[in-house]
């Protein structure tokens, strides 16, 4: 009955991080509110979600803001260039979509959208995640995140499509899921995402 009961029974450790998970979607919805702030709020989700998947998760609340107050400007700058991205991106689309002319030109165009808009979901993934692994600055991380979404494209690929059923299954299956919002996505992220930064994790003697 200890073993079953002790905070290393693996069923406890499931659960234990998914309070974690729940504790910060509520941290996540409450530092975003203001909008420009949410650059922040997922860099510092991504920082302790990382540490999670290592078991390196200490008091969450404490790690949270204090990656929240370290990342901030490089955060919310790097979020507004993205929202500025985002809203070309989607104006573009918006006047295609209203084209009623359908031609190879049109056809070669939309094909150009959509590949726009992967690799820009890929950025949204990889951008944040380094910000809160790796110190650079807002560039170097904006171009390391869009070329490391290309050269592990497989990986890339496996978590947009794990974002995109988690998502599918909380709206159209299992709305409770929904309570754990992106920092579930981020913590299945991170699972993908360690294996890649540990390959440019500069060795300490």
């Amino acid at each position: 009955m200890g073993g079953l009961f002790s905070i290393e029974n693996p069923v406890w450790r499931f659960v234990n991080k998914l309070l974690h998970v729940l504790l910060l979607n509520v941290l996540w919805i409450v530092c975003s509110l203001p909008l420009f702030t949410m650059g922040a709020a997922t860099t510092a989700v991504y920082y302790v979600t990382l540490k999670m998947v290592r078991d390196e998760e200490g008091y969450t609340i404490k790690s949270f803001f204090d990656a929240f107050k370290t990342n901030f400007k490089q955060a919310t700058a790097i979020w507004l260039i993205l929202v500025v991205i985002g809203a070309f991106i989607g104006a573009d689309l918006t006047v295609y979509m209203r084209s009623s002319s359908i031609s190879i030109f049109g056809m070669i165009l939309m094909a150009a959208f959509f590949a726009v808009a992967v690799i820009y979901i890929f950025e949204h993934i990889y951008v944040f995640s380094l910000l809160a692994r790796f110190d650079n600055t807002v560039w170097g991380t904006m171009k390391n995140a869009f070329l490391m979404s290309i050269r592990h494209l497989p990986y890339s690929i496996l978590m947009v499509a794990s974002n995109v059923i988690l998502t599918a299954i909380g709206f159209l299956a299992f709305p409770p899921i929904l309570l754990f919002g992106l920092p579930l996505m981020a913590f299945v992220n991170s699972l993908f995402l360690v294996k890649i930064f540990d390959r440019y994790q500069i060795k300490e003697d």
